[in-house]
């Protein structure tokens, strides 16, 4: 089955929203606000469900906080369509699991049943464990840096107690570029630079550090650190950079 068919959370998502093609709905509204402050997409939103629009309009003004408060280092900056589905998602997700997460996990469930039924697979049901991961899969250059700044700030609003928050990047070069995109979006950061004292963070501060300096056994000198470092309750950002674009890679 292909991948694009198997999202089963993303169907899900689509599910609340009555099964419509959001992506064609939200394409053709303008990006930003309007003049009592409610983004364009989010009218297109509540015309597909009626019922929810306090909650709509609810998520909308987090979305409206979170932009803004990545927004201020920067000349411009709006959401693309696609960018705000995904945060809006998100966010959705993170309400569920944090404040009802068992009736999340039995809707799941219900939902996958029926996915199964109807596509004639065999996916395993959810369960508390695996819905500690999100992936996001985006086409380059589609924002995932700046969406992944908003996880941030969504996952602060819900749980902001974490022994360490990381941000696991595939290589030096890509850790400078993050830590200065990560400045410019006013999130708390900082770079490994090999030095020890540079793992300690402050409150809520996101250490950034490459792939290639984890290590579950360190040997010698240099520049590595144990993964048992980390150990604790821990928030963890992966940029996977470009992997999964070929079978060879």
């Amino acid at each position: 089955m292909k991948l694009a068919k198997s999202l089963v959370l993303y169907k899900f998502f689509l599910n609340l929203f009555g099964d419509k093609d959001l992506v064609e709905n939200l394409k053709s509204k303008n990006e930003g606000y309007d003049t009592i402050g409610r983004s364009y997409f989010v009218d297109a939103l509540i015309s597909e469900v009626p019922n929810g629009e306090q909650k709509l309009l609810e998520y909308d003004q987090k979305i409206k906080r979170y932009t803004e408060h990545i927004g201020k280092g920067r000349e411009y900056f709006s959401l693309k369509y696609f960018q705000y589905l995904a945060i809006l998602f998100t966010e959705i997700f993170l309400e569920r699991y944090f404040n009802d997460k068992n009736s999340f996990i039995a809707e799941l469930n219900n939902f996958l049943e029926n996915f199964n039924a109807k596509n004639r697979t065999t996916i395993f049901p959810f369960t508390e464990e695996n819905l500690k991961k999100l992936a996001f899969w985006l086409a380059t250059g589609s924002g995932k840096t700046l969406i992944m700044h908003i996880n941030y700030l969504q996952m602060m609003s819900y749980c902001d107690k974490w022994d360490n928050i990381l941000l696991i990047t595939p290589s030096e070069e890509m850790s400078i570029q993050h830590h200065r995109e990560m400045i410019k979006s006013g999130i708390p950061c900082k770079l490994y630079d090999g030095n020890i004292d540079s793992l300690k963070t402050k409150n809520k501060e996101v250490l950034i550090i490459d792939i290639y300096k984890l290590t579950e056994e360190k040997k010698g000198e240099g520049k590595t650190i144990e993964t048992s470092y980390f150990d604790g309750k821990n928030l963890v950002f992966i940029d996977e950079g470009h992997k999964g674009q070929s079978t060879e890679e």
